[in-house]
């Protein structure tokens, strides 16, 4: 008889950069494995400036003597920081002050950016500050570049993100002394779902890392 365990993980998931960077069409590629084909549709339905966003998506993952079956809950705010806004939206401090009382824990934050916009990568810095007060000591970052499919325009070098990312881990070390969790960087395409499940899986394995299991 086998002796595999079946363990159920839930964990939160915070997509979180600038204005248009590819969150929410990130978040509906993990759910659907794809672009649903009325994205568009959606996204123009989808009131980001003033609200936050929810999605979910499922994965299974198999570890030595465990199956995991995880659901990733996604929490995605509004990309415009306090000095963009206008009377009519909300920036991502409004949104949070409204949401921070229900939120217990964020166990993978998904920094974002577009590989063709160089701005998007070097603002990382500020939601990395901004994300460290909801964070714990185990929450998992992953630097995710969008816009994959148009890297003949790219901006963001790959030695940036490589630097970047370490600059990243030693940032968050320096705001949270104790955190031990972990910080890597992918590149996807929501429009084509190139590395898509690449980030699947990533996210799956920071969630169960988060939790308190093992990987091996």
């Amino acid at each position: 008889m086998s002796d595999t365990k079946t363990k159920k993980i839930t964990g939160y998931v915070m997509p979180v950069g600038n204005g248009a960077v590819g969150k929410t069409s990130m978040a509906l590629t993990l759910q659907h494995d794809q672009l649903p084909a009325d994205w568009q549709n959606y996204l123009k339905a989808v009131k980001k400036t003033i609200n936050m966003e929810f999605q979910y998506a499922t994965d299974k993952l198999e570890a030595p003597k465990t199956q995991y079956h995880i659901l990733h809950q996604y929490l995605i705010p509004p990309g415009q920081k306090d000095f963009e806004v206008d009377p009519r939206s909300r920036s991502y401090d409004d949104v949070l002050e409204i949401y921070a009382p229900i939120i217990r824990r964020i166990d993978v934050v998904l920094l974002s950016y577009k590989v063709t916009q160089l701005d998007s990568f070097n603002d990382l810095e500020y939601w990395v500050e901004k994300t460290s007060g909801i964070c714990n000591d185990k929450t998992n970052f992953i630097l995710v570049g969008t816009h994959l499919d148009q890297k003949d325009h790219r901006e963001v070098s790959k030695e940036s993100i490589v630097t970047g990312t370490k600059y990243v881990y030693q940032l968050l070390k320096g705001i949270r002394t104790t955190w031990q969790g972990h910080c890597t960087s992918l590149e996807v395409s929501n429009t084509s779902g190139e590395n898509i499940r690449n980030l699947k899986t990533l996210i799956s394995q920071g969630l169960i890392l988060s939790s308190g299991h093992a990987l091996h």
